[in-house]
């Protein structure tokens, strides 16, 4: 019998609990952890709108953790960035842990991302961040082409889809596609304005976000207006312009010598229909590894980020936070 551990049920969290249903590989007992009444009372309605694999044996909703098994073979935290860190050495503390990812933004400082290093290297315990692009196969596919080119700009354009919150996923994709774990971000490009996120607590940003790394780079734009627009994705390299479209699930790969356009179809991968093959991944492919990003990538990659949107913030509020106020 595996182990499941599921922290944080909120709409995020909830969808990974429909994914885990359809886990399948092992017999699997599943445990929820969430403090919040109506969050627990949400996360079961959604699992029982889900059809479940019969190798779910048991499924139990915890309000902490203190009641958790003692052994775990696969934990989610889903819960939101400014409880993270606490909530990660609470289950360390007391639970032994085989494999584990992370939501993100991984955490709001890098105060607190040095401090979670410092103790995942501590434990035996594989950690992920779910950056879950690197899963879809049109990401894979084109990662697989654009291996040998040595420029890469990758552009992303939209409206109102969260830049704060957001930026971290297209940050990551970026660097999968071109190979990259180091940059300097530039936030010059973000409007003066800071908006309150719809998460309660939380700032966003409109504007353009952008980074480095010597001939790689990526410009990520969300603009403040009120119609949706569906978010176009470019990636320009020395040979190629591709355009990806991922709300119609479509794209297309335009050679520059020749302009001669290749049309690729795929289907975008919710939350729902991934947890499940990463626990596959992790627990039943023999190697212990999945298709996210391991932790110590995700960490280089997070930090010029929390460190630039946390600059950024403080300037345009005059005060010193310790803390960039995302999720």
């Amino acid at each position: 019998m595996l182990n499941f551990l599921l922290i944080g049920a909120g709409q995020l969290g909830s969808r990974h609990l429909q994914a885990l249903a359809l886990s399948d590989f092992a017999d699997i007992s599943i445990q929820v952890v969430e403090p919040s009444t109506e969050a627990r009372k949400v996360a079961q309605e959604r699992w029982e709108q889900v059809a479940k694999s019969e190798s779910i044996k048991s499924i139990e909703f915890l309000a902490d953790i203190s009641k958790a098994s003692r052994t775990i073979d696969f934990c989610i935290i889903a819960t939101n960035a400014n409880c993270r860190l606490q909530v990660l050495k609470e289950l360390l503390a007391n639970v032994s842990v085989r494999q584990l990812v992370l939501e993100k933004v991984l955490f709001q400082s890098l105060e607190q991302l040095d401090e979670a290093s410092h103790l995942l290297s501590s434990v035996d315990t594989r950690v992920w961040v779910n950056c879950p692009r690197r899963m879809f196969p049109i990401y894979q596919e084109l990662k697989k082409r654009l291996a040998n080119e040595q420029t890469l700009s990758l552009q992303v354009q939209g409206n109102g889809w969260g830049l704060a919150c957001n930026a971290i996923h297209f940050i990551d994709l970026w660097a999968m596609l071109g190979g990259e774990h180091d940059y300097v971000l530039d936030t010059s490009g973000l409007d003066v304005a800071v908006a309150e996120s719809k998460r309660p607590g939380y700032k966003e940003v409109s504007g353009t976000l952008s980074g480095a790394s010597g001939e790689r780079g990526f410009f990520l734009t969300s603009t403040a207006g009120t119609e949706p627009v569906p978010l176009r994705i470019r990636i320009e390299t020395e040979h190629f312009i591709i355009s990806v479209s991922e709300s119609v699930g479509k794209c297309t790969i335009q050679a520059k010598e020749t302009g001669h356009q290749e049309v690729l179809t795929f289907s975008a991968l919710y939350q729902s229909q991934l947890s499940h093959e990463v626990g596959r991944q992790l627990l039943a492919s023999g190697n212990g590894r999945c298709e996210l990003t391991p932790f110590n990538e995700s960490a280089s990659l997070h930090a010029p980020f929390l460190q630039g949107l946390l600059e950024f913030f403080n300037k345009q509020d005059g005060y010193a936070h310790t803390l960039c106020p995302i999720t």
